[in-house]
């Protein structure tokens, strides 16, 4: 008789233990089951060992949710299974309610994209028991509007500028009354700039000629300075072989040109001068002497759109003394510019 009635005091233990949540307490109170009572009150037992493990398996779920949390979401569909299994035994709504509860707790993390994935997994798990579904989702709305932001933050942080924008962009598209709603605004305008930065670059870097790069496909960078005569800078590109020649003053760096200027390669201009040299054989010849003729054209680069599309002369030295060539008598050949002839030609160009 006391064997039997101590096993039902150990087994009532355990109940309330499980009826208020607790696994610990009821595995602590089961622990002091011994072979008489297994031996006398077997049933009674078993009821405890029955409660032992599915205490046990939902110990396993809050590791596989732990494991969530570092990132493994395989894990965590494993562990709400688990905790839909358990559930669904009469007597677990409390402990399955805990361990639940312990793990939402634990949210958000550090880590804000991280965040945004369990956001969206615990958002997503519509299949399984209201007692779960109910509270994951409320997690999530609760999560996801700090996650957002501060995945956004982070990822413009690593540069990785569309995915930060896209990130601003969920957060303003599915919680548009957030108090970060204007910081996202921000964040999307610059990351927007920076995209369009990144790309203005590589453009240029490709520009090696009229058909390539920036010059075959302009584009803009809105935060460019304007135009202003005589003060803006320029980015060169295409054929620089003149373009080289101009001064410092008025190259820029993209972020800060206003004008993308595409240099094609110099072609014989208009006619200088025709001058009469000796050949090395005695015999007397008319030599041209032509400009440069350079096709040019000009980028706003705030807006990508053609400001300017001209032929520029480069006049030079003519009729040297002394004329140097290969094989026979040339009829024709370019003056020879100095950097300042260069400045004249392409200044027009420039506003300077």
């Amino acid at each position: 008789g006391w064997v039997r009635f101590d096993a039902y005091g150990i087994e009532d233990r355990v109940t309330r233990a499980r009826a208020d949540g607790s696994c610990r307490a009821a595995v602590d109170a089961q622990e002091e089951v011994a072979f008489r009572h297994r031996l006398l009150a077997a049933p009674v037992a078993a009821r405890g060992d029955t409660v032992v493990g599915a205490c046990e398996r939902l110990d396993t779920a809050a590791g596989r949710l732990s494991a969530g949390l570092a990132g493994d979401l395989d894990l965590l569909g494993s562990a709400f299974d688990t905790l839909g299994a358990v559930l669904g035994e009469p007597g677990n709504e409390r402990t399955v309610e805990a361990t639940l509860e312990r793990y939402l707790g634990r949210l958000p993390t550090d880590d804000g994209c991280l965040n945004v994935r369990i956001a969206d997994w615990l958002r997503d798990r519509r299949t399984g028991p209201k007692d779960l579904t109910g509270p994951a989702s409320a997690a999530s709305a609760r999560i996801a509007p700090g996650a957002l932001a501060e995945c956004g933050d982070a990822l413009m942080g690593d540069e990785e500028w569309a995915d930060a924008r896209e990130s601003y962009r969920r957060l303003l598209d599915e919680h548009p009354g957030d108090s970060r709603a204007d910081d996202a605004r921000e964040g999307i305008r610059k990351a927007g700039l920076a995209i369009e930065l990144v790309r203005v670059r590589s453009l240029v870097e490709a520009a090696d000629g009229m058909g390539s790069g920036y010059c075959r496909e302009p584009a803009k960078y809105s935060a460019a300075p304007a135009y202003r005569r005589g003060e803006s800078g320029a980015v060169f590109v295409g054929d620089t072989e003149y373009t080289d020649k101009l001064p410092e003053a008025w190259r820029a760096d993209a972020p800060d040109a206003a004008l993308v200027v595409c240099a094609d390669e110099a072609d014989a201009g208009k006619v200088v001068e025709t001058c009469r040299y000796r050949d090395h054989k005695g015999r007397i010849g008319s030599v041209r002497f032509n400009k440069l003729a350079v096709r040019v054209k000009a980028y706003a680069l705030r807006t990508g759109k053609l400001v300017t599309d001209r032929t520029v002369q480069i006049g030079g030295e003519s009729c040297p003394g002394t004329l140097g060539y290969f094989g026979s008598l040339p009829s024709r050949m370019a003056v020879t510019p100095s950097n300042a002839d260069v400045r004249d030609a392409f200044g027009p160009v420039v506003g300077r």
